[in-house]
């Protein structure tokens, strides 16, 4: 039985991360700067670090500084992995999106680097596309306003429990570089998703779909964030928002 070490454990991946590695097996740890974890620790100081990953297998990366935008995950990262050096270096699995080498976002390229770093300590990465909350969430936002304004782009929205099923094989097996991108069952277009999340919820807006200018713009439209070679076989969409709002 592994000792896996869980970073941002809860977090909308990291719970699910540990579910699902739980129900393989393992004895998970969780490590959060919030009390009540296994092991509290800063990944920004690197404090309680080297207490969290002593005598552990392996370690999923799951925490990240999305509101931000990734601006203290290098460094965390780089706590992370010198804390893993003096550990005996266990296996590393980073969790990163698809299409952070061709779309110009910030938080895109702060993951890219990150990538990098995983790279040269030896670890795991796996690439997922938006996870289903992260679609959802930006729709509540959106109606938060009398029109509602979607982006024109195509989404291939996933689920965190599939994502997390990938997760606990790779955190069972050997370091394996960069390994197959994981994007949703579907390619769907965002007004539709919107509005999906509207009707879902009951109420009415009008939803105008938006072309913005720009290169990050751009790169989403022609579907850089996609991964439709390699479609998940889980949670679609619809399935998503029924269990979510019932609707």
């Amino acid at each position: 039985m592994k000792r896996i070490l869980v970073t941002g454990i809860t977090g909308t991946l990291g719970r699910p991360v540990a579910g699902m590695l739980r129900s393989f097996g393992a004895e998970v740890r969780g490590l959060s700067r919030r009390p009540g974890q296994d092991f509290q620790g800063d990944l920004a100081d690197g404090s309680g670090l080297d207490a969290a990953l002593s005598g552990v297998d392996t370690v999923v990366h799951c925490a990240s500084d999305t509101r931000r935008l990734g601006r203290g995950d290098l460094q965390g990262l780089r706590n992370l992995l010198a804390a893993a050096g003096r550990a005996g270096r266990p296996h590393v699995v980073f969790v990163s999106i698809v299409g952070v080498d061709e779309i110009p976002y910030p938080y895109y390229r702060v993951k890219l680097a990150a990538e990098g770093l995983v790279e040269e300590y030896g670890g795991t990465i796996l690439r997922a596309t938006q996870f289903h909350e992260f679609v959802l969430g930006g729709a509540r936002i959106a109606a938060r306003l009398p029109v509602v304004f979607a982006p024109d782009v195509p989404v291939q929205p996933i689920s965190t429990r599939d994502v997390a099923a990938r997760i606990a094989e790779l955190a069972d097996g050997p370091p394996a570089g960069r390994v197959a991108d994981l994007g949703g069952p579907e390619v769907l277009r965002a007004p539709d998703l919107f509005r999906d999340c509207l009707r879902a919820s009951g109420r009415d807006r009008r939803i105008v779909p938006v072309r913005l200018p720009g290169a990050t713009f751009g790169a989403f439209r022609r579907g850089a964030h996609l991964a439709p070679q390699h479609r998940s076989t889980g949670e679609h969409w619809a399935d998503f928002l029924r269990a979510r709002t019932g609707g």
